[in-house]
């Protein structure tokens, strides 16, 4: 039975089933598309791209509550268009069924101007470009009050007084005037990202919030956008399979953000929240970038609009795609060929040299580098090797031309404070943190040979006594902690026994190592799917394993590291993010003696 009625005090009921009055109506549907005064700003930059506009001009007072003012000079509507406009579903985009399969304007529900219109009041006022004169309507509510023609030049012009003045209830949780400009600002920024072409502008009556002139490219657009910093530290990102294309923009992995505020994902020019582009993202910088920190990316995905269901929200924020698992593998062969030599592509920058033929670290036995950790007596500093190409600067630094070396060509001068490795280049001097070098190499060697080589049998099982409250972790992520090479068995209560191990940690407290993959892993929230798990316990035994600061190498060791270091395909960073060599240029020391 539907709705059956509920006894309520002496035998009355409730819960009639009832038509809702149409103003009502108007108020809830209005309150799925506009839920803020940033949503109808969208709504209107978008009505405007969608006329073809190549100018469009926002003026809010109060954080749009007070007024919202968006003008442009794009199509225009007829006499008899505008006041149309104002009712619901009436839409240009559409005409049949058909066409929800094959969207490609912003816009196509015919929502947005009456949802405005019923929380507000709204004067409209368009020109077609070819017309003599304009038409203005002014509504309340919902209600038109009045339509008459009006001077107006070619283009739209909408205003939206008192934002909400008809519903208490959504004022109530609006935020500060502040704060709702703040999201004013950035819906609009994400818009000027995915039309460079266009001339943006934001203001209030006080000051210019946002300026964006028409840009020839999108690192001009992202200077005027966001920031000429971030431009200026951002890579071109260019890929296509198909119909299917990639362009944008990603940073350096030198240069970090405190966010991920600055990762923007359109697709086919439509701003769009999705999660794949941060999973994305977190693979290929894996190892790049401190923790804590997140690179940026202005991401452009074209697919044929058949291949995107963008009608699955009110507000349009959200879209479906009818082949999934096809978008994740694009964006990360994309972004893997843009970071160049990180990932063993053709690059479009230099962070360290990369031999004419690399074998690949899965290729390469798992590196048994130091020989002896006590210098021998008696041992020579290897004889330097012929210097014919320069050494580029450390960190992410655009270059005319390849510019180029190999860590085994240096000659290694000698060691500081048992901790950095002096090496002569011709640009200048190096010096290379021993243990973020070896850490990177035992890291890359272990990821490239996968559990069944990385793993070894240990002779004499090792028991370990984790804490109490990580047990159950370490029990449901056995499987996890097997993939990475570390093989645990239960042995009843918080004590597990170790029964196999990288080869790399033959030398290692496999106890501590233990130790400390759980105490990294298990109180965070962060390592909760499977990859994360194996990763974060790479970089653990990775660093567990590596030589540390301190010891003395003896040269012989010193020179397999640096020959190491050039058959790995990310010789920049250690795998937690930190640089593992920097450059101090001739240019450099001669200024500090004043030469």
């Amino acid at each position: 039975m539907i709705n059956q009625a509920h006894p309520q005090g002496k035998g009355e009921s409730v819960n009639r089933i009832r038509i809702l009055d149409p103003q009502v109506a108007a108020k809830i549907a209005a309150g799925e598309v506009i839920i803020r005064p940033a949503a109808a700003v969208k709504e209107l930059v978008e009505n405007a791209l969608d006329a073809g506009a190549r100018t469009i001009t926002v003026v809010v007072e109060e954080g749009g509550r007070r007024l919202i003012r968006v003008v442009d000079d794009g199509c225009g509507m007829t006499p008899e268009e505008v006041p149309l406009s104002l009712t619901r579903h009436a839409t240009s985009k559409l005409a049949a069924e058909i066409d929800l399969l094959g969207i490609s304007t912003l816009g196509f529900r015919g929502e947005a101007l009456p949802s405005i219109a019923a929380v507000s009041r709204l004067t409209l006022t368009s020109c077609p470009p070819e017309a003599k004169g304009g038409f203005r309507v002014v509504a309340r509510a919902g209600e038109i009050l009045s339509a008459s023609p009006w001077a107006a030049p070619p283009g739209t012009q909408v205003e939206v007084a008192e934002l909400f003045f008809n519903t208490p209830a959504r004022q109530k949780f609006l935020k500060s005037p502040v704060a709702e400009q703040a999201q004013i600002v950035s819906s609009l920024r994400h818009l000027a990202l995915g039309y460079p072409q266009v001339h943006f502008t934001l203001s209030t009556p006080r000051r210019t919030l946002l300026a964006a002139p028409a840009a020839g490219t999108l690192v001009e657009r992202v200077a005027a956008v966001l920031s000429p910093e971030l431009a200026a530290n951002m890579l071109p990102l260019s890929f296509s399979q198909g119909a299917w294309e990639v362009t944008g923009l990603v940073t350096e992995p030198e240069f970090t953000l405190a966010s991920a505020r600055f990762q923007v994902l359109l697709v086919n020019g439509r701003v769009v929240a999705d999660r794949i582009l941060g999973a994305v993202l977190r693979e290929v910088y894996a190892g790049l970038l401190p923790r804590g920190r997140h690179p940026g990316a202005v991401v452009h995905l074209r697919v044929p609009p058949e291949a995107v269901d963008v009608n699955v929200h009110p507000a349009k924020t959200e879209i479906r795609f009818h082949e999934s698992g096809k978008v994740y593998p694009r964006l990360l062969a994309a972004l893997r060929q843009a970071l160049g030599p990180l990932h063993g592509e053709s690059p479009q920058y230099r962070v360290t040299w990369q031999p004419e033929a690399p074998p690949r670290a899965a290729e390469s036995p798992l590196p048994g580098l130091f020989p002896s950790r006590e210098p021998s007596r008696g041992a020579a500093v290897p004889p330097a090797g012929a210097f014919t190409e320069r050494v580029p600067a450390p960190g992410p630094v655009f270059h005319p031309g390849p510019r180029s070396f190999r860590f085994q060509d240096l000659a290694v001068l000698g060691t500081l404070d048992k901790t950095y490795i002096l090496a002569q280049g011709p640009d200048g001097l190096i010096l290379i943190d021993q243990h973020a070098a070896h850490e990177r190499v035992l890291y890359e060697a272990l990821k490239a040979r996968g559990p069944a080589a990385a793993a070894q049998t240990l002779l004499f099982p090792r028991v370990v006594e984790v804490n109490p409250g990580q047990a159950d972790w370490v029990r449901a992520n056995l499987d996890q902690l097997a993939q990475a090479g570390l093989a645990l068995e239960p042995f009843g209560g918080a004590s597990f026994i170790i029964t196999a191990a990288p080869a790399a940690l033959a030398h290692a407290d496999l106890e501590a190592v233990v130790a400390e993959a759980v105490e990294t892993l298990a109180p965070s929230k962060s390592f909760t799917r499977p990859q994360e798990v194996r990763e974060a316990a790479l970089q653990v035994m990775a660093c567990r394993g590596a030589v540390k600061a301190g010891e003395v190498l003896a040269p012989e060791a010193i020179a397999a590291l640096l020959v190491q270091l050039d058959e790995i395909p990310v010789s920049s960073h250690c795998p937690h993010g930190r640089p593992l060599w920097r450059l101090m240029s001739y240019q450099e020391i001669r200024q500090s003696f004043r030469r």
